[in-house]
């Protein structure tokens, strides 16, 4: 298979150097497709041209850099970044200029697309672990779910001609009682996302790969040691804040053969620990709270957000 390897930045080029660093370490990377927003504003030029120079001074691959003729956004950067890349390679590997890869960060994502590229079922590959308490019970170094991570992450070709910014997601979802609950499950927080999307309140892209592989039932590979780390959240991106929540231990293997099961399911103990994060208990155990013979919540204030497991317990 044909893998490109794609970073998207803007302006800043400390944190892109980071990446980079990271990024030098994987070994056998030939060739980097680098995409650079136009400038959005003259205050933001310093940052920006420094960041231009930093992807100018790689000199240990061959480098595509095409730096956009206006500020596109995040979301229409990525998408049109990753067709003209798919437009010459199988699969693609993803990185944003605050996702700092481990040193085997490209082999994982590689042995993944291998792996995995006749089972369709198979949509997304992450190397971010999330912040999930989830326990190893085999040998395997990943798990499947249903939620895709965009920090540093990829897919194959034909994969990614499912995406498309369908705002009638909802709309289909929500009047279907399974759609409703795998979307209860696994994507609490993605109906505010859309929403906010089309007041312009974000610019969000992966809201919709979210959404169309938590409909058509599709997988997500996780590693259970995170490869990557983002270090965004301290305050200087246009769409990240400041916060710890998200804040892991990076594998720093070298180089290794990763062991990826054969059978791809989800367990329900990582259901449950999605849930917690970023779904409904309530969903997760939707067959087991039909068969009560009676269910009475008042409200749904923070009381029962906070003690949502222990109500459906009892």
């Amino acid at each position: 298979m044909k893998t490109g390897i794609i970073v998207f930045a803007y302006n800043r080029s400390g944190h892109l150097q980071k990446v980079l660093h990271g990024l030098k370490k994987n070994r056998g990377i030939s060739k980097l497709y680098v995409f650079q927003d136009g400038l959005k504003c003259e205050e933001h030029r310093s940052e920006w041209e420094k960041t231009r120079q930093v992807i100018e001074e790689i000199d240990w691959c061959e480098v595509v850099y095409r730096c956009a003729p206006c500020n596109k956004g995040l979301s229409r950067s990525i998408v049109d970044g990753m067709n003209i890349v798919f437009e010459e390679n199988d699969a693609a590997v993803v990185l944003e200029d605050d996702c700092v890869p481990a040193p085997c960060f490209v082999e994982f994502m590689e042995q993944c697309f291998e792996k995995y590229k006749e089972d369709q079922k198979v949509y997304s590959v992450g190397g971010y672990s999330w912040p999930v308490n989830i326990k190893k019970k085999d040998e395997s170094d990943i798990y499947f779910c249903r939620r895709i991570s965009s920090w540093g992450w990829g897919t194959w070709k034909n994969r990614w001609e499912k995406y498309g910014q369908d705002y009638t997601f909802l709309q289909r979802m929500l009047f279907d009682r399974k759609q409703s609950t795998e979307l209860a499950i696994w994507g609490n927080d993605l109906e505010r996302t859309l929403v906010d999307r089309v007041k312009g309140l974000n610019d969000s892209w992966a809201v919709f790969w979210a959404l169309k592989t938590i409909e058509d039932g599709g997988f997500c590979i996780n590693p259970y040691a995170s490869l990557i780390t983002n270090i965004g959240f301290d305050g200087s991106g246009v769409h990240c804040g400041k916060s710890d929540d998200y804040k892991v231990d990076l594998n720093m293997c070298a180089h290794i053969n990763f062991c990826l099961p054969q059978e791809v399911n989800i367990p329900m103990e990582i259901e449950n620990a999605f849930a917690k994060m970023y779904g409904c208990y309530t969903a997760v155990k939707y067959e087991q709270i039909i068969q009560k013979d009676q269910v009475l919540v008042y409200g749904l204030g923070n009381y029962f957000f906070e003690n949502e497991k222990s109500i459906n317990l009892n």
